[in-house]
């Protein structure tokens, strides 16, 4: 979080200094253009656009009631609940932590939510049907993370490598959704060494309309643990904060941007399955421009399914019934999206 708390100082300081030769006529220009582009009225905070939580509330029909007044706030309706904090680039949806490309600000006793967070993240997921034509899903590619010279992480305490546990997951994952009727493909069926962009090209010929890369993560302090799910970095967005070598806002459009859209509702579907049926921490949906997410031309999800460098998680993946757990849940993201893609096909 530190990280964060002087990032949006470096805004605010910069934001003041810019405030100090902004003419009010400017001020409502931006406005203007904004509500034309998006729908919202925003104001330029810190070089960035945003928009009050209670104009985001409104678009959804959603109510508005402070947790604790000008720091934390609450938009809800029967079905969903959200949950802001000033100086935060953590959201939560219906109890799923979620990442935000920006931090909450607070400003004049209001909350204000970054514009392309409340398009590029918040409207897939509470609008799916906004974003015009509605993708196929019928051909999977999954992707086994490493594999041959490359072995992924490992946990040597427990003689555990990535790569073998990425390939088994993978291998049950294939026959859960097969069994609900899709065509199916691997990346790579045995342990070999693949390049990034040979797993790309393989769903590209494949016609894949989605793409599943599955990992095992680790860090060195082992104490670390939970799950997490990635999808690609929108174009101007900054990634995860925690993903330090990706945190400018990046112009590049790359292949994977034509779904951002239907990126964040995958990436939602999928962790909210992962986190219930996992039962480990929650470490978030997050973005980040990894190259398998940058390339491939379709909808595509990272799945970080669980830390082997924490040996109580560890364990756990290093018994059968665990990965075909984890196969379960990402068979279930799988089965959220095509239900809810077929539901705007009606």
């Amino acid at each position: 979080m530190d990280r964060i708390t002087a990032r949006l100082r470096r805004y605010r300081i910069g934001a003041a200094l810019l405030m100090l030769g902004v003419l009010s006529c400017g001020m409502a220009a931006t406005a203007q253009n904004s509500r034309a582009r998006s729908g919202y009225s925003s104001v330029r905070l810190f070089g960035v656009d945003y928009v009050e939580a209670g104009d985001v509330a409104q678009r959804f029909g959603l109510t508005t009631s402070w947790i604790t007044p000008r720091k934390k706030i609450r938009l809800k309706s029967e079905r969903t609940t959200i949950e802001l904090a000033a100086d935060s680039v953590e959201m939560w949806v219906n109890g799923l932590k979620l990442f935000l490309g920006e931090p909450v600000v607070s400003r004049n006793g209001e909350l204000f939510l970054g514009l392309r967070d409340a398009e590029q993240l918040l409207r897939p997921i509470l609008s799916p049907g906004s974003s015009g034509a509605v993708p196929a899903l019928r051909t999977i590619v999954i992707d086994p993370g490493h594999g041959g010279d490359d072995p992924g992480n490992q946990n040597s305490r427990l003689k555990l490598t990535e790569k073998t546990y990425t390939l088994d997951v993978a291998k049950r994952l294939e026959r859960l959704l097969k069994a609900q009727g899709f065509r199916v493909v691997l990346t790579r069926t045995n342990d070999r060494r693949l390049e990034l962009d040979d797993r790309t090209e393989i769903a590209r010929k494949a016609r894949a309309d989605l793409f599943i890369s599955i990992h095992f993560n680790a860090f060195s302090e082992s104490r670390v643990s939970g799950t997490e799910t990635f999808v690609l970095t929108p174009r101007l967005q900054r990634s995860s904060p925690q993903a330090e070598r990706d945190t400018s806002m990046v112009s590049t459009q790359y292949p994977g941007n034509k779904y951002d859209h239907w990126n964040a509702l995958l990436g939602y579907q999928m962790h909210r399955q992962l986190v219930q049926q996992l039962k480990l921490e929650d470490r978030g949906l997050k973005r980040f421009r990894y190259r398998v997410l940058c390339t491939v031309d379709c909808p595509a999800v990272l799945v970080e399914a669980a830390f082997l460098s924490n040996d109580a998680e560890g364990r756990k993946v290093a018994t059968a019934a665990y990965r075909q757990q984890i196969a379960e849940a990402i068979a279930a993201g799988v089965k959220a999206n095509a239900a809810t893609l077929a539901s705007l096909r009606r």
